[in-house]
């Protein structure tokens, strides 16, 4: 066989293997509240209360924030780059910009995403997107070593910056993030990997690997897939 030939079969079968090694490491399908007991060790914790979120007949997390409370969910890690994922719609939102928020916290600078109804945004004064959060979206934030985040929205790529505050935690986190805040927001699902800061080309959202599982449905299907 030309020598050629054979790397270019080896390269192949590398980039298969690779891009299959990554996984999502954490998957939370919004079936339960996130700190339900009956979950397991899959449990998040709770800062604040989990009664302000409630399960739809759908498997959606519903959460209304009165401007009293504040309820939001943890997972600790323990590394410093991660990607997080969710499949999120948000119809309020007033306050503090991380009224809601999702997003990853290293112990030493915060990597949040703050969500508003017609806009997203880096916390700490970070560059905003201009985007329609009524409906579903899938956001991604992703932190490396360098405290680099990016922050891709149904795949694409919408914004860059770098991480700042600290909270003192090392988890990941999302939900309603302030008592002198308020919002409204529906969770699909939020999925995570510490195992690197992932594009959607390095690891696929996981709607659509949900679609492929589901004998190769479009990632439109969701709801359908979900609910078998």
């Amino acid at each position: 066989m030309p020598r050629f030939i054979t790397v270019a079969i080896l390269m192949v079968l590398f980039w298969t293997t690779w891009s299959f090694a990554v996984e999502w490491e954490h998957v939370y399908e919004c079936n339960n509240l996130p700190d339900d007991k009956a979950l397991g060790d899959k449990a998040w914790s709770v800062f604040g209360t989990s009664e302000i979120g409630k399960i739809t007949k759908d498997g959606e997390l519903h959460i209304t924030d009165p401007d009293n409370k504040v309820g939001f969910f943890m997972r600790d890690i323990r590394v410093d780059e991660a990607t997080v994922e969710a499949r999120v719609k948000v119809l309020s939102q007033a306050g503090v910009s991380y009224s809601l928020l999702f997003g990853i916290e290293d112990g030493v600078t915060d990597a949040w995403l703050d969500l508003f109804p017609d806009h997203i945004g880096i916390d700490n004064g970070g560059p905003i997107h201009n985007i329609d959060m009524t409906k579903y979206n899938i956001l991604r934030v992703t932190k490396d070593k360098r405290n680099k985040i990016a922050v891709y929205a149904d795949d694409e790529k919408v914004l860059e910056g770098v991480t700042g505050g600290n909270s003192g935690r090392k988890d990941i986190i999302f939900g309603a993030g302030s008592s002198g805040g308020s919002s409204e927001s529906y969770w699909d699902y939020v999925v995570y990997t510490t195992t690197g800061a992932f594009s959607p080309e390095e690891l696929p959202n996981y709607t659509s690997k949900l679609a492929v599982e589901g004998e190769g449905k479009s990632a439109t299907c969701w709801g359908m897939i979900k609910s078998r």
